[in-house]
């Protein structure tokens, strides 16, 4: 047996074992959001929206009242609890 012949048989296991390993990963990433949304009760790509939407939303009036304001991060703190509360539920 040629050492070249060896190196072709290994490369071509590893090429399998790469092209293998990327392949199931968009599988995985579905699977994983599928389990995460039925665990947090979210249902389809609108509540999933909302649920990031209203995440910045309540982000944004955290770092704002960190900012020293008040009226404009209460109220987009508030829209955003309720986008959650409505994508949860």
């Amino acid at each position: 047996m040629d050492e070249t012949e060896s190196s072709d048989g290994i490369l071509n296991w590893l090429g399998e074992l790469v092209g293998n390993f990327l392949a199931a990963i968009p599988g995985a990433l579905g699977d994983f959001f599928t389990g995460v949304g039925e665990g947090a009760g979210v249902s389809g790509p609108v509540d999933w929206a909302a649920l990031i939407i209203g995440l910045a939303l309540v982000l944004g009036g955290a770092k704002g009242l960190k900012d020293g304001r008040i009226v404009g991060p209460v109220i987009g703190g508030a829209i955003g609890v309720a986008m959650m509360g409505w994508a949860i539920s």
